[in-house]
């Protein structure tokens, strides 16, 4: 019982350094930068002084200057930190004329060093351009990134040791002689406690030097420093906070009893834990938002997790419309999914296509290849249904994926370059008539972006033609668009599209789709391009499982998302059917896919562990939103219903902060930023050979 829990201790301590220490080491050189930038300032205003940073390196006033002002850019950004580090190392080793640094002073010294060995972490330029610069054929750089590492890996643990020592020498010459520290945020007066506090005091140091308990050790002392009665700045407190909260993240390294108590549990780091043959084989198939959710909850899990899909990449399918309007480019809203799990050493990517599952054998048919597994995640997602008409796909494609989108890019700029030379008024009159069948979010969405592109993106480039003159139909087969919001936000995107000139046509059914144009009932429109929105169906699961499916193809599963009668498999996002809304079905929505995954993720985690399985599934939702066009939005959170201009950015800021990596949230940012400051579409590209298709 005692090493399972110090297991779990150790598991938790482990996942706190991962996701922590970024951030901490990004607070700590911004801190630095702003001390430098100050002392900077008060220097430049009062003349030369004495400081933490001030004239050590004896160089001229204005290279100083100059020096003093790059440096807090520079740790900020997390460019060049361990340079920059030594630097200012030095320079406060000479500002301290010898002087042994004890209290603030070494705690300022012990951060620079810790910036020094680990580098700026995560969350810096160093770390983004780190992997390029050691292919650099220049053999210093490549011995100093060689150098880096050895820092990192073996005076690492030995910093640590010293700022656990140093910690506790200054616990014992500041707080045992005046038991200000726990006597007066702590424990009260020493009187009336039957503790007294220099016993504590003394406790807490002996943890420190040891390594015992090194987190919980810090966060006492960092819990009283701020009501303590020691004489300090604000930036000295916040230095022995700071250098406080290293070592509850990181811990007490090699060095401590912590380390052996580790060593015992038998708990590692993912990086030195490869994955025996042995261990529970959970396969996971689709690598959209469910799959990547279930295999990244399963990160701790003693298992190994092969995930499959037919891409390399992971898409963020409620931006794929942006790059079908020549908004974004398909980079920015896609992120190769090995890329996801470099650092989850117990997944395994598998490029290549399921054709079907033999649940009695436990095996997942990959091509010519059969994958054993002891657990099954199906999230293949959907594809798109035209009701039984599939003769219609030529002439009215969808968006599922990069190549869909890419390729209605292409219909919609040639279309343009048709009309601009086209031999007739009719023939150029279809090629400016855009249909978008189907009036939910991905149809709005859409046709707003057509409207937008038409009327604004191009202005002034062609000669014979005016794009602004292009008709926009939205056909939406019942008696409002966007039928799953509020009426009200309906009628506002109604109005909204309007406003752009797109003709919404309500209770309208398609009953035939061919090159030339569209039936409606008893009317015929003329439009080259027909983009089709209206309708989804699931993959074929169902018929790898010999299973009944729901009208759109979906797999009936049980509360905890498990296929009945089937041990040990799931189903998720679209490609299940499961009635975790209230009693109702959950949607077919990017956040009901994560949390689904990681709800099983959970479920199987439990079975490996023997540990009892969580409650039924519940969806919780957040809101749904849609966009229109600039300033033009809907949102629904909860009972609050917004439309026009807040929703907008509410829905820009939603979207940036769920896309997969740093790089694409900055350049979809900055994208989005030109294009509302100039109208300009930044790829309108034309891309492979579209004009057989729509001449067909």
């Amino acid at each position: 019982m005692l090493r399972k829990t110090l297991k779990r201790a150790c598991g938790f301590g482990l996942a706190l350094r991962v996701l922590c220490m970024p951030w901490v080491l990004l607070f700590a050189r911004i801190w630095f930068g702003q001390v430098v930038f100050v002392h900077q300032i008060m220097t430049m205003a009062e003349g030369p002084n004495d400081g933490l940073f001030s004239g050590g390196l004896h160089v001229p006033s204005g290279l100083d200057a100059a020096l003093h002002s790059v440096v807090p850019l520079l740790l900020t950004m997390g460019l060049l930190a361990r340079p920059v580090a030594l630097v200012l190392l030095i320079e406060t080793i000479a500002d301290s004329h010898g002087a042994l640094a004890v209290g603030a002073q070494g705690a300022k010294l012990a951060l620079l060093s810790w910036l020094i060995v680990s580098g700026a972490g995560a969350m810096s330029l160093d770390n983004l351009l780190g992997r390029g610069v050691s292919w650099i054929p220049f053999r210093p750089i490549r011995l100093t990134r060689g150098l880096y590492v050895w820092f990192e890996r073996y005076l690492g643990p030995l910093l640590q040791f010293v700022i656990r020592a140093g910690l506790a020498t200054s616990l014992v010459n500041f707080v045992l002689p005046t038991g200000s520290l726990l006597q007066k945020s702590m424990l009260g007066a020493a009187a009336t406690s039957p503790v007294h506090p220099a016993w504590c005091a003394a406790a807490l140091a002996l943890a420190l030097t040891l390594g015992c308990a090194t987190r919980f050790a810090a966060l006492v002392i960092a819990v009283m420093v701020p009501v303590a009665g020691i004489a300090m700045s604000t930036d000295d407190r916040l230095a022995v906070l700071l250098l406080l909260l290293v070592l509850v993240v990181a811990g007490g390294g090699a060095f401590s009893v912590d380390w052996l108590l580790d060593r015992w549990t038998g708990t590692k780091s993912q990086e030195d834990d490869s994955d025996p043959e042995d261990l529970p084989h959970v396969v996971v198939v689709g690598g959209g938002f469910g799959g990547v959710a279930a295999a990244q909850g399963l990160r701790n899990a003693r298992c190994r997790v092969t995930l499959i899909d037919q891409r390399n990449h992971h898409l963020f399918q409620p931006l794929l419309y942006q790059v079908a309007t020549a908004a974004l480019s398909p980079a920015e809203i896609a992120t190769p999914i090995r890329s996801l799990f470099r650092r989850q050493r117990n997944v395994q990517v598998m490029l290549g296509q399921v054709t079907g599952v033999d649940a009695v054998a436990r095996e997942v048919h990959v091509g010519t290849l059969a994958v054993k597994f002891d657990y099954l995640v199906l999230a293949t997602g959907a594809r798109h249904s035209y009701f039984g008409k599939d003769s219609w796909a030529p002439f009215a494609p969808g968006l599922k994926s990069i190549e869909d989108a890419t390729d209605v890019r292409s219909r919609l700029l040639r279309a343009f370059e048709e009309a601009e030379s086209a031999a007739s008024e009719t023939e150029r009159a279809a090629w400016l008539t855009f249909v978008i069948v189907g009036g939910g979010p991905t149809g709005i969405e859409l046709a707003g972006a057509i409207a937008e592109l038409a009327r604004h993106g191009m202005a002034e480039e062609y000669r014979k033609i005016d794009p602004a003159r292009a008709r926009v139909i939205l056909l939406q087969s019942g008696p409002r668009i966007l039928p799953t919001f509020a009426a009200t936000l309906s009628g506002a995107a109604e109005r909204s599209l309007q406003a752009l000139g797109v003709e919404v046509r309500l209770d309208t059914r398609v009953l035939g789709v061919d090159s030339e144009g569209v039936d409606i009932g008893g009317q015929r429109i003329a439009a080259r391009t027909v983009l089709w929105a209206a309708g989804v169906a699931a993959s074929p699961a169902a018929q790898w499982l010999n299973r009944t499916a729901d009208p759109s193809g979906r797999l009936a599963v049980g509360a905890d998302l498990s296929v009945p009668d089937l041990q040990r498999i799931y189903a998720i996002g679209d490609t299940a059917s499961c009635l975790g809304w209230r009693g109702a079905v959950v949607p077919g929505l990017a956040p009901a896919a994560k949390q689904q995954g990681l709800y099983v993720a959970g479920v199987i985690a439990a079975s490996l562990s023997g540990r009892r399985p969580p409650p039924p599934f519940r969806y919780r939702h957040f809101g749904s939103l849609a966009t229109i066009g600039r300033q033009a939005a809907v949102a629904e959170i909860g009972k609050l219903r917004v439309w026009g201009e807040p929703a907008w950015w509410f829905w820009g800021a939603i979207h940036i902060a769920f896309l997969v990596g740093g790089r694409n949230r900055a350049i979809v940012v900055l994208d989005w930023l030109w294009a509302y400051l100039t109208y300009r579409r930044s790829t309108r590209l034309i891309t492979g050979d579209t004009r057989d298709k729509m001449m067909d």
